[in-house]
């Protein structure tokens, strides 16, 4: 016979469950082939027990093609380039959104490098719970806990919250304040998206939408992190050809940039 205490955990953790899966993909999202090397796409997810729904554009990437790179637009009165998308094209960047925090005077938080260059300190703030960079041996996203820093990063980002950890939302996010967020994220197994939500969302919403296979990620995401987002959210891919490519411009001057390079 089974116990009580045992029914109640096991409807406790099928609940838990349920929650974690309730975003689903909504409508005809933009279908273009993710399989490559390098794809965009913008694609919508829905929670079907409330209404609730999210937009992205998502620049999908794999690490054994592309790099990261960090552009610093300068803690001057005025950008290094007046726009994301000039910043981007001028850095040979095919794909990026808008980067890390940063303070009033452009100062930014925690850690940033950039073409090599230093730029402040490794910073133990709550808020920056994750480093993502770029070295010799590829594309990284981990822990700050588990960052070991070495001469060969070209590229980083000190930022946070972590969105999304072993495939799972990651507890103790905030379920107010709901804007437009930008995030990068990781199958880890090589397949990469950096992407920017056209909706606004809370971050315990997001991570819960992102860890929901199919949802907005068409696969597993094992691991993700929260960038800067509200009105310093934007987003750049260039399609190439005669398209035009894909752009969203942040509200407010943002002191740096995320991008991806060939390798």
């Amino acid at each position: 016979m089974t116990s009580p205490c045992v029914l109640l955990w096991a409807c406790l953790m099928v609940a838990a469950s349920a929650g974690a899966t309730d975003w689903k993909p909504k409508g005809e999202s933009d279908r273009q082939d993710i399989t490559t090397d390098l794809s965009y796409a913008e694609r919508s997810a829905v929670r079907p027990s409330d209404g609730r729904q999210v937009t992205a554009h998502l620049a999908f990437f794999t690490s054994p093609g592309f790099r990261l790179k960090v552009v610093d637009l300068g803690a001057g009165a005025e950008p290094v380039y007046p726009t994301l998308a000039d910043a981007f094209r001028a850095e040979g960047c095919v794909a990026g959104v808008n980067g890390g925090f940063f303070h009033p005077d452009l100062r930014p938080a925690g850690l940033v490098i950039s073409a090599g260059r230093r730029i402040n300190r490794f910073e133990t703030a709550k808020l920056l719970s994750g480093v993502v960079y770029s070295d010799n041996q590829g594309v990284h996203l981990v822990r700050r806990a588990q960052f070991r820093d070495h001469p060969d990063i070209a590229a980083l980002l000190q930022s946070g919250p972590y969105l999304v950890d072993g495939a799972r939302a990651a507890r103790g996010l905030s379920a107010s304040d709901s804007s437009r967020r930008t995030f990068i994220a990781t199958d880890a197994h090589g397949r990469w998206v950096l992407g920017a939500t056209l909706s606004p969302l809370t971050l315990a919403d997001f991570a819960q939408c992102l860890a929901s296979t199919g949802a907005l990620i068409p696969w597993r995401v094992d691991r993700a992190l929260n960038l800067d987002g509200g009105s310093s959210a934007g987003f750049f891919f260039d399609r190439r050809g005669d398209k035009a490519p894909v752009t969203l411009s942040p509200w407010k001057r943002v002191r740096n940039l995320l991008g991806i390079t060939p390798r």
